[in-house]
């Protein structure tokens, strides 16, 4: 069983990782345009969240099943 979760591990981590990379380079981006521009940092909520809700939906399975493989 302990493989099975290693394998689905690793294919959800392919996903994962360069998903979890962008989220952290459109945060940086993101989160100062509320101080310099407001129009841009709500037309680009709707984006920014859905990233947020892709990288909880990859990561979250992750960090469960990495517990369970050591």
């Amino acid at each position: 069983m302990k493989y099975i979760f290693a394998i689905i591990l690793v294919v959800l981590n392919i996903v994962n990782i360069p998903l979890s990379m962008l989220y952290m380079a459109v945060q940086k981006w993101y989160l100062p345009m509320w101080k310099k521009d407001k129009v841009i940092y709500f037309a680009f909520a709707p984006f920014y969240w859905i990233l947020v809700g892709l990288t909880f939906i990859f990561g979250y399975p992750c960090e469960k099943i990495g517990g369970l493989v050591h």
